[in-house]
C-alpha cells in the first residue's frame, strides 16, 4: 500500500534478503554475546575466586539447537542460564542449562507434524510427498524417504510402525533401516548425493539435517 515515490526511494538503497540464522550462526551469536553477559552477571562476585567463567561450548550448542525462533529469544535464553549460574554460584553446565530452560524450550518447541516434515524434505530434494509415500527406489526418493523417517523419529513421539503407516504403509523394519542409514551418515558427516533438475548435488549430512530442521522451525 506504499506510494510509487516511496517505493522508488526504498529500492534505491541496497535490498537484501535476511534469512533466520542457521545453527552455526546461532552458536556464534551466543558465543559473542556470552562474553558481555558473563562479565555483567559475575561483576559482583567475591574477589580471589579467579576470572569470569567461560560458557562451555556444550551449553552454547544446546541453546542454539533448542531456541531457533529469533535472535532476541536466543539471547534471552542465554541470559537466563548465565544469570541463574551467577545467582546460584553454580558452574555453567549443559545439565544446568537443560534444567533452567526446560519450560522455555517446551514453550518454544513447536509441534512438528509428519506433513511438515515431508513437505520440507520433498522441497529440499526436489521431489514430492507422493513420491516419498510410493514404492519408488531411485536414489533421490530413497534419500528423501529416509531423511523424512529420521526426522519423524527425532521430532515426534510416534513409533516406527506409526511413521511407516503414515509414509505409505511401510513396515516398522523399513523405518528402522532408513533411520539407521541417516544416523550413520550424520556420524561420519558423509557426503549426500542426489539428482535434481539442475544436475547432481552434493552436501554434507550434518549440513542437510541442519537445513531441514531450520526449514521445519520456520514452517
Amino acid at each position: 500500500q506504499l506510494s510509487d515515490k516511496l517505493v522508488n526511494r526504498f529500492v534505491s538503497g541496497m535490498v537484501v534478503k535476511v534469512d533466520p540464522p542457521d545453527f552455526e550462526m546461532r552458536c556464534e551469536i551466543c558465543r559473542r554475546r556470552a562474553v558481555a553477559m558473563v562479565k555483567t552477571a559475575f561483576s559482583n562476585r567475591q574477589t580471589g575466586r579467579g576470572g569470569d567463567p567461560a560458557v562451555p561450548d556444550e551449553v552454547i550448542r544446546y541453546i542454539a539447537e533448542h531456541v531457533r525462533s529469533n535472535v532476541r529469544e536466543l539471547e534471552g535464553a542465554l541470559l537466563k542460564v548465565i544469570a541463574f549460574a551467577a545467582l546460584q554460584d553454580q558452574p555453567l553446565t549443559q545439565a544446568m542449562a537443560q534444567d533452567v530452560l526446560a519450560d522455555h524450550v517446551e514453550h518454544c518447541d513447536p509441534m512438528v507434524r509428519i506433513a511438515d516434515i515431508e513437505n520440507a524434505v520433498a522441497n529440499y530434494f526436489n521431489t514430492t510427498p507422493a513420491h516419498i509415500h510410493s514404492a519408488k527406489k531411485d536414489k533421490t526418493v530413497s534419500l528423501a524417504r529416509h531423511f523424512s523417517m529420521y526426522l519423524a523419529r527425532k521430532h515426534t513421539h510416534m513409533s516406527s510402525s506409526e511413521i511407516g503407516r503414515l509414509m505409505g504403509n511401510k513396515n516398522h523394519a523399513t523405518v528402522l533401516v532408513g533411520c539407521k542409514r541417516i544416523e550413520e551418515f550424520i556420524q561420519r558427516d558423509a557426503d549426500v548425493n542426489w539428482r535434481c533438475p539442475a544436475g547432481n548435488r552434493v552436501a554434507k549430512a550434518r549440513q542437510v539435517i541442519t537445513q531441514l530442521e531450520d526449514g521445519l522451525a520456520r514452517a
